[in-house]
Parts: structure tokens; C-alpha cells; sequence
């Protein structure tokens, strides 16, 4: 379609739900540094990794590396595509080896909402494109110079902004047919690869959900650390629109403890129940416009199936860590787990596919097959090196 004058079309990776934008970022000194960025909608500002922020003159060296930070300079300049940033301010400064953790890409750090003020955004996960349309009155959302990039069957939902600039809605989970419908406020969030639900919220809210399927004895790599996890199937999220809902069954989601909800509530200063991350966002083409606080899904373009094997593995949640691609968490009960594999151990092959720290998602994507087949896998715990032959198998 020919979108308004001033809105600016960019490509981006999905890299297992995660939106990366291949950025430049330009120091008071003229210094570049070219490199992916998160966008991530649950973040308030631009957040760039420490040690990137004292190279570009921003924060000073010996500011703390574990702490999410306020920067006290500015960026000079930030480059998305032809669009171009100046002054951005403020700034965080957090650990981005979090995100490299899981990706496997020298991520460089976070696009909050604060970066695109003023702006609807349009994300089709299908066609990896992102689109950032400029807020006049006639191509904002709902407006006749933008609805007409929806389809009739998109559908309107109500946000609230908190904190920082954080997307607050409602959404109904549904525990079974015949079942009432319980809400809870999840923050929309594109930077959450899975859709994820706070351990204490579903406890206090849905205590039923043990007896839902799950994997367990994963682990969520989040920037306040390390939490325990499990995936569980959620019998129907339901989004609460303007005029109805619109949901989908059947989503896989994160279930977490840890620091992060806390410090949420913290921030927000009222409950968040989770997050609503890519495995629901990418069966829509999503549009968040922020300066009419409303977010669109369009279910009728934009989807992105689910994988029929992505959870038939033997078991193994990797990482990238130090050059390598190292078991972050092994599933209880899993193939592996009976194979004796741990947390720490380093993969080098899948097959005979040797595996580096940038090959992560391949590697994952590797372990995943048909059920009953089996699959060889090389590994090394400290001078030991072996093989082991583990069977693949649906685990959720």
C-alpha cells in the first residue's frame, strides 16, 4: 500500500520471536558502531548494553554491570534505515549478553517505545517488516490514511500506558470449554519470545493451571537474572477488544518466578500478571498506536504458524555463552535428562553438524524432529568428550 509521507518501511530478523533492526549508533566523538537491536516494546527507552556505553563515551566504566542504569550522556545520534535520532536521551544501560545469550547474535541492546514516541507501529511478522508511521491526524490508526492497511477483520484493543511507556491490557484466559473467562494485565510486550504468565498470578488467579501440559525444569534468561521456568499449553488466550475478543488456543507459554514480577509491580505501581509475547502476537498483524493507545490485530494477515516439532526434542535448552553453545537447562523427565546431560555441559554436534556460539538457534532448531527418531549428539564436560544417541520426543 502507499503509506503517509514521512513513515519509514524497515526490514528486520526474527530470530525465534525476536524482532532485531540492524542499527547505527554515532558517539559525540563520531564514533559508530553498527549492529542488531532489540525492539522491544516492553521497554520504556533505548537501553544499550554497559560496555558498549562506555566505549561510545555515554556511561563511565565503572558503573555497575549487573544493574539496569540511567546513562548520563546522551546518544548523539541513532540510525534506523533512512531514519535518523538525534540527542536520544534518555538512556539505560543493562547487560545485553542476556539477549546474546539466547539469540546467538551480538546484540547490541533494547528499542524501547520512548525512541518511536509520536508514531503507530505497524509489526508483520510474516513479511519481517516493521513500519513507522509519523502521528499527524490522518494516518493514524483508525484514521482512512492507515485503516486501510488492515484488514476488515482487524480488531481494535484498548491499552493503557504506565511506568515508563508500557502497554497495559486485559485478557481473558479460558481454562476449559464451558469454562468462565478470567482476565489478567499483561504488558505487550515484542521483546517476550514466549507469551509469559507470573507463577504467582496464575496461583492466585488460576490455581487449576498445574493440570495444564507443561515442560519442566527450564530456564528464563531475564535482565534481573536468571528464573526457574516451565512452558505450559494454555487452553485459549482471549484479548478484550473493542466490541468483543479475539483470541487463539492452544498458546505455549512461559511460566516464570524470579525477580522480574516483582519489580514490574514495582515500576507499574499496580498488579501485571505477565506478558503477551510473540507466541500469540505472531498469528496477527499487529499495529500499536500509541498516541490513540490503542493496539490492532489483524488475524486475517500476518500469521505465523506454529512449528509442528518444536517441542519434540530430547530435551535440551541451549545457550551462547563464551564462543560456545552450552545446555542451559535439561527438561525433567526428558530423553535427556535420562541420558545423563546437564546444565553446563557444551554441545559441539548435532549429527555431525558442528555447532559455534552463533549457531544457537540452528543448533535448537537440530534437536527438533520427528518423534521416535534419534538423533546423535557430541559433548564435552570439562576434558571429557562423548557421544550419546538420544530419542526425540513430544514433550508438550
Amino acid at each position: 500500500m502507499r503509506w503517509p509521507d514521512g513513515t519509514h518501511v524497515l526490514t528486520f530478523d526474527d530470530v525465534e520471536g525476536a524482532i532485531l533492526l540492524e542499527a547505527t549508533l554515532t558517539s559525540a566523538a563520531g564514533r559508530d558502531t553498527t549492529g542488531p537491536v532489540l525492539l522491544d516494546t516492553g521497554a520504556g527507552y533505548l537501553a544499550l548494553d554497559l560496555g558498549l556505553a562506555a566505549i561510545l563515551g555515554l556511561a563511565d566504566g565503572a558503573a555497575r554491570a549487573a544493574a539496569v542504569d540511567l546513562a548520563p550522556r546522551p546518544l548523539a545520534r541513532l540510525q534506523l534505515g533512512a531514519l535518523q535520532l538525534d540527542q536520544v536521551s534518555p538512556v539505560l544501560t543493562v547487560d545485553a549478553g542476556v539477549i546474546r545469550r539466547v539469540t546467538g547474535q551480538p546484540v547490541l541492546g533494547l528499542l524501547g517505545q520512548a525512541v518511536l514516541s509520536g508514531r503507530a507501529i505497524v509489526v508483520d511478522y510474516a513479511a519481517r517488516t516493521l513500519v513507522l508511521v509519523p502521528a499527524r491526524p490522518d494516518s493514524l490508526v483508525g484514521q482512512p490514511g492507515f485503516r486501510s492497511a488492515l484488514s476488515p477483520g482487524s480488531v481494535a484493543v484498548p491499552f493503557r500506558m504506565v511506568a515508563d511507556g508500557k502497554a497495559l491490557i486485559r485478557v481473558g484466559v479460558v481454562a476449559g470449554p464451558g469454562r468462565p473467562r478470567t482476565e489478567l494485565s499483561l504488558i505487550v510486550d515484542t521483546g517476550a519470545t514466549k507469551t509469559v504468565l507470573f507463577r504467582s498470578a496464575l496461583d492466585r488467579h488460576l490455581p487449576g493451571w498445574r493440570s495444564w501440559p507443561a515442560l519442566r525444569g527450564l530456564g528464563a534468561p531475564t535482565l534481573t537474572g536468571d528464573a526457574a521456568a516451565e512452558l505450559v499449553r494454555v487452553p485459549r488466550l482471549e484479548v478484550v477488544a473493542e466490541g468483543g475478543v479475539v483470541g487463539r488456543s492452544g498458546v505455549d507459554a512461559a511460566v516464570i518466578g524470579g525477580d522480574l514480577p516483582g519489580r514490574l509491580e514495582s515500576s507499574v505501581r499496580e498488579p501485571v500478571d505477565g506478558l503477551l509475547g510473540y507466541s500469540f502476537l505472531k498469528h496477527f498483524r499487529i499495529a500499536l498506536d500509541y498516541p490513540s493507545g490503542l493496539l490492532w490485530l489483524d488475524p486475517e494477515t500476518g500469521d505465523v504458524p506454529d512449528r509442528p516439532t518444536e517441542y519434540c526434542h530430547p530435551g535440551i535448552q541451549l545457550e551462547s555463552v563464551a564462543g560456545s553453545v552450552r545446555v542451559m537447562a535439561v527438561a525433567d523427565g526428558s530423553p535427556a535428562s535420562q541420558a545423563g546431560i546437564r546444565p553446563g555441559d557444551e554441545l559441539l554436534s548435532v549429527d555431525g553438524f558442528r555447532v559455534a556460539a552463533s549457531d544457537v538457534v540452528e543448533a535448537s532448531r537440530r534437536l527438533e524432529g520427528d518423534p521416535g527418531t534419534k538423533v546423535v549428539l557430541r559433548l564435552r564436560r570439562g576434558s571429557r568428550e562423548w557421544s550419546k544417541r538420544v530419542v526425540r520426543t513430544p514433550l508438550l
